[in-house]
């Protein structure tokens, strides 16, 4: 007998009912085959350029981190106008002079180190009160739209490091979208009180003494 032929006879079957055992389900068909993405993007400068809420703030945010700088010119220019000035006048200071103005030098220029060490900390102070929340409020309103629409991925076209999205179709942006519904949820600004007297309605003449006067 020829088992060589056997041999291959009884793989061949084997491997058949094996295949037949175990036929491919169709929900491993579904799950092979990846679900489509649904991705954006959100221009988060452009939504800072429009949004009147975050314009105000930024303009706060920006006026705060000149009036830190000036205050540290001036402070610059203070020591080097007295530094200036004790150098012209040094040879006509007693010795208990020199070491007065010494110390009020050494005392305005420590000043000068303290607050140009505190800048950072305070521009990082002020910027959590007036724009962190403004990032904040764009954050949830993305997840509100990505959650509504079944976005996948929402990106950012810019971020600090650079562009994120290099090229997308208008389709994607998602800009508009976030803009409005910040608007609408933006704080409604209250009318001031009206300062001052009321305007009183001018008095009616009196009937009463107009008659009187003409039975006289």
């Amino acid at each position: 007998m020829n088992y060589r032929f056997l041999f291959a006879w009884v793989l061949m079957a084997s491997m058949y009912t094996g295949v037949k055992a175990h036929p491919p389900k169709e929900d491993d068909q579904s799950q092979a085959v990846p679900p489509s993405l649904k991705i954006g993007y959100v221009n988060v400068a452009y939504i800072f350029e429009q949004l009147p809420e975050a314009i105000k703030n930024n303009q706060d945010f920006q006026t705060f981190q000149k009036q830190l700088s000036n205050n540290l010119r001036l402070k610059a220019s203070e020591l080097e106008k007295k530094y200036s000035d004790y150098q012209k006048q040094v040879d006509t200071f007693t010795e208990a002079q020199q070491k007065q103005k010494q110390a009020e030098l050494s005392e305005l220029h420590q000043s000068l180190r303290t607050l140009e060490q505190q800048m950072p900390a305070e521009i990082e102070k002020k910027y959590k009160v007036v724009i962190q929340p403004i990032h904040h409020k764009i954050k949830q309103v993305i997840d509100k739209i990505a959650k509504e629409q079944s976005y996948s991925f929402v990106l950012a076209k810019d971020t600090e490091a650079g562009p994120v999205v290099l090229f997308a179709q208008p389709g994607f942006d998602l800009s508009e979208l976030v803009l409005e519904k910040l608007k609408t949820m933006a704080p409604k600004e209250i009318e001031p009180p009206v300062v001052g007297p009321k305007t009183q309605t001018p008095a009616q003449p009196s009937t009463r003494s107009a008659k009187a006067v003409k039975k006289k």
